[in-house]
This record gives C-alpha cells, structure tokens and sequence, in this order.
C-alpha cells in the first residue's frame, strides 16, 4: 500500500492509541534512514572503514554479515583517535548534506505539536536531533512558544513549558557543539543492560503508565529493547504496545512480506506488542498522522478519500483532460529556463487501490481511461513517479538504459500532498519531469525548486476539485 492507500481495517488497529488523552511514541533507525542517514550495519560498514581497521567495503560488509554490529564497533573504536567525531563522520557523510526530518519525524512531530506539552511521550534510539528539528518547525507553524529539549542522561530534564526528546541511546548531532553521551559499542549496551534501574527503563515505564506506546522505525534487534520490553511486560497490558512494521525496512519484495506476516504479528505478539503492518515509511508516516483524525464524524480514510478524488476526476474525463494538459503546457514553461525547451511535464494521481496513474501530460490529450498508464506504488516501484508517493518526497534520477527513452535520459518527481475532505493532507499525486541530458548537466537545486512549487500549486488544484 501507499498513504493513499490506507484502509480503515488497518487504522481501526491503532484505535486504543487514538482514543487514549497521553500516548508515547519510540522512532527507530528507519526514521532516520528515510533522511538519507545509514541504518545500522551501513553505519558499522563505514566505521570500519573510517577507522582504519577495514579498508574497502565489501570486506566491511561480509566482516559484519556473521556478528553483531555492535561487536565489530567494538574494533572501530579501539582504533580511533576520536571516536565521537569518527562516528559523526560515519553518520553524516558529506554526500549527504545538511540532513533534513523525514516523513516519520514529520508526521510525529505534527501529532505532538497540536497536543499540550506532556500529552505526547517522544523516545527515539537515533543519535540524529531531526526529531527535535521537525518538532520546533510544527511547533512555530502552530504558534507555540513551547521550548524542544533533547534528553541523554537522568538529570539532563527538559524545562517544564518544554517537549522533551528521550535519547534511549543518547544523541550525536550533526553539528560538533551538539554532542551528548552514545550507546554504540556491545560494551556500551552490557554496561547499559547491566543497571538495575536504567533511566530509559524507568521513563518507558512510566509513559505506560500514562497511555499506549507506538514504535515505529524500529525493530526487535537492539539487546536493552529487548530486555526492557520485556520487563515492561506488556503481554499482561492489553492495548499498550503497538508496533507501525513496514515492509521498507525488511528488504523484502511485497511478496516476500505477504509470505512472513503472520509470522511477524505473532512475533511481536508474543510479547504484547500489537503489529500493524504496512508497506513504506511514508505509509507509518501517514497513519500517525490520521490518528488525530480519527475519531471525527465525518473522517475517511485514507484509501477513501484518495478514491474519491480519483472516481470525481474520471467523471469529468474529457473536461479535464483539456484544462490540466493546458496548465502542465503553462507549467512547462516555468522550468524551461531551467532544462531548455526539449522538456516535459506529466501529473500522476493514485487510484486509492495500490497504483498511480498516469493522468495527464503537457502535449496530449487521453481519449479515455484504457490509454493511461498504471503502475505500482512504493519505495521500490520500477517507476520513479510510483517511488515518489510511496516514498512522499521529491525524487531525482538518471534514467537507467531499461527505462529511458533515446529521448529522455532523466527525471525528477515531487509529491502532491492534497487536502481532501474526511482527514489530513494527503500525498495523492505526483508531478514529474523529464530532460533530455542527465542530472549531472543540470542546476539541480533550480530543477527542485520550481517543480516543488508547482506541486504545490497541483495539490491546492486538487483540493479544490475534491470539495
């Protein structure tokens, strides 16, 4: 499924959380590796290799394919100089940039900034602050004074008018002055694990004793999860532990996935933990966000909203096949200071049923719906406007030689993130074009700024068809 796909099978799951006045929530590393930031092995990969101790990455990755992770950091550090900076050197690569919150951190910081401070618990096992960035911008979108505190220690509390991020791991930021205690190492965790009454044990503990817990992002690996989950004994606390599983962070196809649900609801079961599973991030993503929503008399989910849109669309086919050919053929003409003249525009909009269409394009006109084209959504769609919902964010490639054209050689996409009547904004379509050369001949930041605000511009079109 996609965000638009979401049912309210699936939501009705997550009814406990969304009906309870305090719930916590606990991002994992798929928060942060939908930011660009490595997951765990590739974090162990490439501090091996900063450190000297391997140097090329594919012994890195078959040294790490038989132990754990935390072990084989274990060898890094007794190698480095300074191995604060060296894992900060590991987890923000330069290649990356500035990091900026993904879809997860988004959509919980949302959840917590249209709350009162203390309504929403915030754990996280990342060393990353995106956590804290995402809340301060929904916080300053809300108008709300209210401080964001980032916790790695017992004592180190948050003022009381202030959200406060519980570092389970402790926090390691981007910038140097942001730099707290980590828990990395495997003696980093028995030393953890080894405390009778650990502070992160002890403020989970306490969280459920205010409301339920949602992780999201993360998974059964880390020893101390384990073990405090355990002794929180939530297999005796009925509707207090709840897990969002996308099939993203598995690696598995979506026939894969089909073949181990079972097994991964009973998994998760066996220790209280209510397993809700969808297929991206951005799907976790969407799903914390309708939970503010879903006890409105008029509330549709997700996949009935997206639905709607599209069934409305269709039953104007011709009218408005003319009028969005006509205003991609205006768009068009905003990028090509940006890509010259051989350009092109393209709308997608999804269906609600697990595909995005393609709807419209700048120089022709459909004739009906059996000449459009529908492909699969998701983070590992063969098509790139079908990665971009799935993964609702902007997206660039080169195309590769089995998908692109003599003509076209690469593509970015943006998505669309409609307000449809019954929920939240919605990710309902995307908007992509196509040049003749590749990324690397291309102002890539110019290409990305005009398409984003034409996105924008579609999804306010949208919302307006849908009222």
């Amino acid at each position: 499924m996609s965000a638009a796909e979401l049912d309210l099978v699936t939501l009705e799951r997550l009814r406990p959380v969304a009906d309870a006045a305090q719930v916590s929530v606990l991002l994992g590393a798929g928060a942060s590796a939908a930011a660009g930031l490595p997951d765990w092995n590739s974090l162990a990969t490439k501090l091996l290799q900063l450190s000297g101790t391997i140097d090329d990455e594919e012994t890195a990755r078959a040294f790490l394919a038989g132990q754990d992770p935390s072990l084989a950091a274990e060898a890094a550090k007794a190698a480095a100089d300074d191995w604060l900076e060296l894992v900060r050197e590991a987890l923000y690569p330069p290649s990356l940039g500035e990091a900026e919150p993904a879809a997860l951190h988004l959509a919980v910081a949302s959840l917590a900034a249209g709350r009162l401070v203390g309504e929403v618990g915030l754990f996280t096992l990342n060393f990353d602050l995106l956590i804290e960035w995402a809340l301060q911008d929904a916080l300053d979108e809300v108008g709300s004074d209210a401080g964001v505190h980032a916790r790695d220690t017992e004592d180190d509390r948050a003022p009381r008018d202030a959200f406060e991020v519980h570092h389970l791991h402790g926090y390691l930021g981007q910038d140097p002055v942001d730099t707290g205690e980590i828990v990395l190492t495997l003696s980093d965790f028995t030393k953890l694990s080894a405390q009778s009454s650990p502070w992160q044990r002890a403020e989970l503990q306490s969280a459920l004793s205010r409301g339920p817990l949602l992780l999201a992002g993360t998974s059964y690996r880390d020893s101390d999860i384990r073990q405090w989950l355990h002794e929180l004994n939530l297999a005796t606390r009925p509707d207090k532990g709840f897990i969002l599983l996308a099939r993203e962070s598995f690696g598995l196809s979506r026939h894969q996935f089909d073949l181990v649900k079972d097994a991964l609801v009973a998994q998760w079961a066996s220790i209280g933990v209510s397993a809700v599973l969808v297929q991206d991030y951005s799907d976790a993503a969407q799903a914390i966000r309708e939970l503010s929503a879903l006890n409105d008399v008029d509330y549709l989910a997700p996949k009935v909203r997206a639905g709607a849109l599209w069934d409305g669309i269709q039953g104007d086919f011709e009218q408005l096949q003319r009028e969005h050919s006509d205003q991609l053929a205006r768009d068009l003409t905003r990028l090509r200071p940006v890509l010259g003249d051989d350009a092109n525009m393209t709308l997608w909009l999804a269906d609600g049923a697990g595909h995005i269409v393609r709807w419209s394009s700048h120089d022709r006109l459909y004739r009906g719906a059996e000449q459009l084209r529908t492909v699969p959504v998701g983070h590992d769609s063969p098509w790139i406007a079908g990665q971009c919902l799935g993964r609702s964010e902007i997206l660039a490639r080169n195309l590769s030689e089995a998908m692109s054209t003599r003509r076209w050689q690469s593509v970015v996409a943006a998505p669309c993130v409609a307000d449809l009547p019954g929920g939240p904004p919605l990710p309902t379509a995307v908007l992509s074009s196509a040049a003749t050369s590749p990324l690397e001949n291309q102002d890539l930041d110019a290409w990305h700024q005009v398409l984003t605000e034409l996105a924008e511009e579609w999804a306010g079109r949208l919302s307006t068809l849908a009222e």
